[in-house]
Formats: structure tokens, C-alpha cells, sequence
């Protein structure tokens, strides 16, 4: 008889059970920046020139460029602003207006600084994974400039367009 049941046990086919699931995700739209943590430096090489206006190229270990890298999955327009303010001694003064300060994207023509937000780049729809913008600067120096050392905040900022 128990080898009648073990046989009838094998015979038969296993039992068989499943559950299933709907696996969902929500990827949110998204437009994210990286930047260096590097400072634009500004060498005054055979300072004073022998005329004015003088321009200078930034110097840095990027070879005075910015890589700014842009991540967008939006099926919209999205821009990258730069914003280049006034250099002001700590009590306020005036040191150095913005538009002596020149700015190019991705090796364009060269474009003055004016201290407000200017777009500098503007794509529709995604990007393909971290798409790499480069930026470039100047000084533009006119003879009349105090001596003393220049720090520059620059703001790089991307902004879905509604």
C-alpha cells in the first residue's frame, strides 16, 4: 500500500502556486546642474599692457573653462541662466561694473556680463544623460581700476520654461 501511495504522490503534478504584482515607479521630472568646486581665476600676466582696453583670459586647472553639466528629462524647454554681478568692495563700492567681464558658451562669441540673469543656453525635451556645457570668461580691463584682490561670484541656474 505505501507503494502504492508513494507512486500515486509522484505521478501526480506538484502543486503549483503564484501571485503577482504591478511594480510601478514615478521618475519625477527633473532638470539638476553640476558644477567644479573651482574658482575662475584671472592672471594679469605683463601687467600694465601696453594699451587699454586689456583683456584677460581666466586661468584655472580647467584651463579656464567652466564645465557646468545639465541633466533634463522634461518634454518642455528648459534654459541655463548666468548671472555675473558688479564687483563691490565689503562697504559697497563699485570695484569693477559686470560688463568688464566677458563670458562665451561652448567657444561662441564672446558676450558681456550686466549683472542680471542672461540665458545663456536653452534646449527642448531631455538631454542625453549629463549633457556637458562649457563656459569661458574674460577680464576686460580699462586702466582705471583700483589695485587689489577680485573675487567674482558668478550664479549658473536652469530653469524650466513654463
Amino acid at each position: 500500500m505505501r507503494a502504492l501511495l508513494l507512486s500515486l504522490a509522484l505521478a501526480m503534478a506538484p502543486a503549483l502556486a503564484q501571485a503577482t504584482w504591478i511594480v510601478q515607479t514615478l521618475i519625477p521630472e527633473a532638470v539638476a546642474l553640476r558644477t567644479p568646486t573651482t574658482q575662475i581665476v584671472f592672471e594679469l600676466k605683463d601687467y600694465p599692457p601696453k594699451t587699454f582696453p586689456a583683456t584677460y583670459p581666466a586661468s584655472n586647472l580647467e584651463g579656464g573653462v567652466l564645465p557646468v553639466q545639465v541633466f533634463a528629462n522634461t518634454p518642455g524647454v528648459w534654459s541655463l541662466l548666468l548671472q555675473i554681478p558688479d564687483l563691490k568692495d565689503p562697504s559697497g563700492a563699485l570695484l569693477l561694473p559686470a560688463r568688464q567681464v566677458l563670458y562665451r558658451v561652448n567657444g561662441g562669441l564672446w558676450l558681456r556680463a550686466d549683472g542680471t540673469p542672461q540665458i545663456v543656453y536653452t534646449q527642448t525635451g531631455p538631454t542625453p544623460g549629463w549633457l556637458e556645457i562649457r563656459l569661458e570668461f574674460a577680464l576686460e580691463l580699462l586702466g582705471q581700476e583700483r589695485a587689489g584682490s577680485y573675487v567674482v561670484q558668478t550664479l549658473v541656474t536652469a530653469l524650466r520654461q513654463p
